[in-house]
């Protein structure tokens, strides 16, 4: 079984937490791109990234996005990716190596606690790894520390707007992982700004196509019906996240989390 994408566009409860971004993030990113130099064949979640910059993957998987990535920053950026599984950071320097790309490492490490100093990156991306994650918030908190003051990260995962059987959930991940840690759409924004972020939401929304021979083991026929309706709350949906690091520290943002300080 495969799980299907399907464009959904305005959501209009997580539309209203977006803070107004567009699909080409917020705030000041320097040199940012005018919509006419915006590649049409460039995936979305590369369009932030500018000539020059520094960036980081959370959770790098098979090493594909960061080679991606390093070709759009060119030979003046550089590009890291983190991963705790040493086979896949095997699998991506073997991918790396058959390429002629100079500008990127992988590195093996925890993304609760990335082994790249503070303010490194100028932007962040997080391609479904966050839900799997048993800290949530410390890894907001790693983005956080690791991203440069008006710098962006992009996160890509799967949330809920309503709640779904845990059968469900549970078999529904055996296609998609990131669908057993799914939680509500508020709930997953919380992790980034109790840490800090103060700038963006949630740029992108589309409802996720789940088989119907799975929907009909845990629902009625009308709840399937209203799982494949795209204007329907109920379902699971993958959304994008993006959000700024303010451009300074203050009371209220200062500094990675201030309730992890308190103990």
């Amino acid at each position: 079984m495969q799980v299907e994408i399907t464009t959904l566009e305005n959501k209009e409860q997580i539309d209203n937490s977006a803070c107004g971004c567009g699909s080409g993030g917020c705030g000041c990113h320097s040199g940012s791109r005018s919509s006419a130099e915006i590649d049409p064949n460039l995936p979305g979640r590369f369009q932030l990234l500018q000539e020059g910059d520094r960036v980081v993957e959370f959770g790098s998987g098979n090493g594909s996005d960061s080679i991606t990535a390093a070709q759009v920053v060119g030979a003046s950026g550089k590009v890291i990716g983190i991963d705790h599984s040493e086979k896949n950071i095997e699998t991506s320097r073997q991918l790396l190596d058959s390429s002629s790309i100079t500008n990127v490492e992988f590195r093996l490490g925890s993304i609760e606690a990335a082994p790249v100093p503070d303010e490194y990156a100028d932007v962040i991306y997080s391609t479904c790894v966050f839900n799997l994650q048993s800290d949530k918030q410390k890894v907001a908190d790693e983005m956080y520390r690791v991203v440069k003051h008006n710098g962006y990260v992009c996160v890509s995962d799967f949330v809920i707007l309503e709640p779904i059987p845990d059968d469900l959930r549970k078999e529904a991940s055996a296609i998609a992982g990131c669908i057993q840690g799914a939680q509500t759409a508020n709930e997953f924004m919380d992790y980034f700004k109790k840490t800090g972020f103060t700038q963006g939401g949630i740029v992108e929304v589309n409802k996720v196509k789940l088989p119907d021979e799975l929907l009909n083991k845990y629902l009625t026929p009308e709840m399937v019906e209203r799982y494949n309706d795209i204007n329907c709350d109920e379902g699971v949906f993958s959304v994008v996240l993006v959000v700024e690091k303010p451009e300074t520290c203050n009371a209220e943002t200062c500094c990675h989390n201030a309730d992890k300080h308190k103990n």
